[in-house]
């Protein structure tokens, strides 16, 4: 999608897990489409990418946040009030993605999946409802998975908490167009981005290996946090305004085999 810089000139935003992977491709084009942006991230790069944004000429700041703690979101919904005034979107991009089969998955490793992907995701919303109502409307992106419908052996838990996120965002969906807020969600399919890099040589596979996954996929290569960023610009602008409710996968076609 071309830069226009007045497409979303005005609009302020939150992304979680803004500092790297997804959420920064999606911190990283708002900003450049107008976007005034929270990133709420527990990186340690957080303020660093925030800065990269505003030397290139953008808004952005980085407000360290914990999104299975309402206190933490809390802080930033009132820095947010503060430097920038109401709030016109949210995406929500913060999850961890422990590999862990049924066996192997502890109750503490459980309970801190859930606290990100999904009790996050619920805190967040909640705490940012009564401002997109003062503004008249919003939107909402959450960032899902395609392992929500049928899961992974050894994505366990987190297949589970992205399952959820479906339900939530129809529930919530249908329950905040009375105040012209749309909620959606976006699933990515394999995506490469440097935590799975990371996440792959750990077992002992190559970055080239990770690439020829690709060039075998329909389309001849994963998706790129910048293929997701283009789902979620299309989703929050005023030409989607009939959009609700939706579950979007960008995968190349995987999830139609």
């Amino acid at each position: 999608m071309t830069t226009n810089r007045k497409l979303l000139e005005g609009k302020t935003a939150i992304v979680t897990g803004g500092a790297s992977g997804i959420g920064a491709a999606v911190a990283q084009q708002l900003a450049d489409n107008g976007a005034s942006v929270v990133i709420a991230d527990v990186a340690d790069n957080g303020e660093e990418f925030a800065t990269k944004i505003r030397t290139a000429g953008g808004r952005a700041l980085f407000v360290r946040t914990d999104v299975s703690r309402s206190a933490e979101i809390g802080k930033t919904v009132e820095t947010l009030q503060r430097e920038f005034g109401g709030l016109d979107i949210l995406v929500n991009c913060a999850g961890i993605f422990p590999r862990a089969n049924l066996l192997n998955t502890d109750e503490q490793l459980w309970d801190r999946i859930m606290n990100v992907n999904l009790k996050g995701v619920y805190l967040c919303c909640k705490a940012v409802v009564p401002l997109m109502k003062e503004r008249g409307g919003g939107s909402i992106v959450n960032i899902g998975s395609n392992h929500a419908a049928a899961g992974s052996a050894e994505l366990f838990a987190y297949s589970v908490s992205k399952g959820g996120l479906l339900t939530l965002t129809r529930n919530l969906a249908r329950a905040l167009a009375t105040y012209n807020i749309r909620v959606n969600c976006v699933n990515p399919g394999w995506v490469a981005t440097e935590g799975e890099v990371a996440l792959r040589e750990s077992e002992g596979r190559s970055r080239e290996w990770l690439e020829e996954q690709g060039r075998r996929s329909l389309l001849g290569r994963l998706q790129t946090g910048e293929d997701l960023a283009a789902a979620v610009l299309f989703l929050v602008m005023p030409q989607a305004g009939q959009i609700n409710g939706q579950i979007f996968s960008v995968d190349g076609g995987a999830s139609a085999r």
